[in-house]
């Protein structure tokens, strides 16, 4: 059966990252590569410097230490499988797009929630910047 050899899957621990998961390993091909991204977005207020407001390193480090653990959580539902977990920092589409040119996906698989124009407006959509800047399919799933 054929399939997506090198698939990416943003994953952001929404309630639904199980729908998203399996529609990608529905697509991956047998002995195909499955990476789970989580992007940590840091949260510039939480300390007031010289330079302007950062946050502190020590606690960035621990949110991508328990996102990991996370992702082992779900790569151990998902024994058999061939899954890398990876957590990045920064802005999520951003890096999403970054990682895609490092790591070369088929396919990327995201949810979308299916906000209003008017969220899509004012808040801006991942899934939507993602789709418009990735050199890749794009596979998305209502959530």
């Amino acid at each position: 059966m054929k399939g997506f050899q090198n698939i990416l899957v943003p994953i952001d621990f929404a309630e639904n990252e199980q729908a998203i998961l399996a529609a990608a390993l529905r697509v991956l091909a047998s002995g195909g590569k499955l990476t789970m991204l989580h992007v940590v977005e840091y949260m510039p207020a939480v300390t007031q410097g010289t330079f302007g407001i950062y946050p502190h390193r020590k606690d960035i480090d621990k949110i991508k230490e328990l996102s990991m653990a996370k992702l082992h959580e779900i790569l151990r539902q998902h024994e058999g499988e061939k899954l890398t977990p990876l957590v990045r920092e920064g802005k999520p589409a951003h890096v999403i797009v970054e990682t895609i040119g490092e790591i070369e996906p088929d396919l990327v698989v995201m949810g979308t929630r299916g906000r209003s124009k008017l969220d899509q407006l004012l808040i801006g959509s991942v899934t939507e910047r993602v789709i418009r800047q990735a050199p890749c399919a794009v596979l998305t799933v209502r959530v």
